[in-house]
């Protein structure tokens, strides 16, 4: 066992290095983690709207609170790309070496998304085509538009910082303070890029697609879609972070920007299905990490906390479990990484690896034949408990699902600490 985990930490190791140091991949977890106020609190309103419990739905249609709580939806997620495209540049900028240009370098960016949307919105009105010829359509504001705001969040400070390190910019006299001298050094940069969009943005109207976003979107999102929509995909998501994470490295910074990328845009859309009240169309959401294969922390270890409380005989690990159960339950498990430690732990390298992968499989059958709900697509904040957590992502349902896999984590995990436990308990009594 020693020489294989040798040879795989040699072939995994580097690797997961290059990921974690990787400035892009970083600048959109970055982004992406700036913008969860705002998924957050959007969802919990979609939540309020359309929670499926008659009384409640005909109270607060009565009180009118059903039309106030759509409101904050409509400007949250369903235009998480205009904010995120802002977040990703402006998170870019600071990892490219552009600290203090990094709020300019995000509004441009910003401004950069809008060009490329073409304006007029056509609808209709008593059979009647109506043409607005000066509205902004909301189409790739959301969901549809992520893939444009993480390109664009990327390409954009790497070009600004280009003409700034060619010295393409206005130089302003020593006696200017220097925040105005600094607003003054990003005008002819910020002038060419929007140019530079313009012209791209005319070119693309003379295609096919119409405009850039349509040609990303169509281009980009049936593979990432078929990518994300495969249960495999998130099986080696979770391989990685377990491995990773045996290894004393976190594992879920090096995955989440993967996350992010392919699994953001699927919940966005569930989320905006359980909004319209029509079928959410994708098994696989963010949401699947942290409430099924990531139950308790990373491997999934929360049963491992109760085992320890309950089951153990040993001094040390029944004081260390119940340490780790209060936080395992709100999926925060680094007493149980660093203090068992799963780190380099030869003997619990197996369930680390496997039990997430197993509960995660379980739930992707089990949502398939509809046993457990679609998830509506909400994100889980980092903290809340297993069963709330289930109950805010698909009701009562995967409330239990979750009582269920925890059972299952037990299950896993029993043999190898027994094993450790046993060991502990003979060094005790020595």
């Amino acid at each position: 066992m020693e020489k294989f985990t040798e040879k795989l930490g040699n072939a995994l190791l580097p690797l997961a290095q290059k990921l974690s140091e990787n400035r892009y991949l970083k600048s959109i977890s970055s982004g992406f983690s700036a913008c969860l106020p705002v998924v957050i609190v959007g969802a919990l309103f979609t939540l309020l709207a359309n929670l499926n419990i008659s009384f409640y739905q005909n109270m607060i249609t009565a009180a009118h609170l059903k039309d106030i709580f759509s409101f904050v939806p409509k400007i949250t997620t369903d235009m998480l790309a205009l904010y995120s495209v802002y977040s990703i540049s402006r998170a870019a900028a600071g990892n490219i070496g552009m600290e203090k240009q990094a709020d300019s370098i995000g509004l441009l960016t910003l401004a950069v998304f809008l060009v490329m949307i073409p304006l007029g919105v056509t609808g209709t009105e008593k059979d009647v085509t109506v043409v607005v010829a000066a509205a902004l359509s909301t189409t790739y504001l959301g969901a549809a538009g992520l893939f444009t705001a993480m390109i664009f969040g990327l390409v954009i400070p790497v070009l600004y910082k280009l003409f700034i390190d060619k010295n393409l910019v206005i130089r302003m006299p020593d006696s200017v303070p220097p925040q105005i001298a600094t607003s003054f050094q990003g005008i002819l940069p910020s002038f060419i890029i929007l140019l530079l969009a313009a012209l791209l943005r005319f070119g693309f109207s003379l295609t096919a697609y119409g405009d850039i976003n349509t040609c990303i979107y169509t281009l980009l999102k049936a593979p990432l879609a078929a990518l994300g929509a495969s249960p495999f995909t998130m099986i080696v998501m979770i391989l990685m972070c377990s491995i990773m994470w045996f290894f004393g490295l976190h594992g879920g910074m090096i995955v989440m920007p993967f996350i992010n990328m392919l699994y953001m845009p699927l919940a966005m859309e569930n989320l905006a299905a359980y909004g319209a009240g029509t079928q959410l169309p994708n098994i696989i959401v963010k949401s699947a990490w942290s409430g099924y294969a990531s139950l308790g922390g990373a491997g999934g270890t929360v049963g491992l906390c109760i085992i320890m409380c309950f089951l153990a005989k040993s001094q040390r690990y029944k004081a260390l479990g119940k340490l780790a159960l209060p936080s395992g339950i709100c999926g925060i498990n680094e007493p149980i990484t660093f203090g068992l430690p799963m780190v380099l732990n030869t003997i619990m390298l197996i369930p680390l690896i496997f039990t997430p992968i197993i509960t995660f499989t379980l739930s992707y059958l089990m949502t398939s034949i509809g046993v457990i709900p679609v998830m509506n697509g909400i994100e889980i904040p980092l903290g809340t408990p297993i069963l709330l957590a289930g109950m805010l992502c698909g009701g009562w349902k995967l409330a239990v699902w979750q009582a269920v896999l925890v059972l299952i984590q037990i299950v896993c995990y029993f043999p190898f600490f027994k094993v450790l436990d046993t060991q502990a308990l003979k060094e005790e009594q020595e």
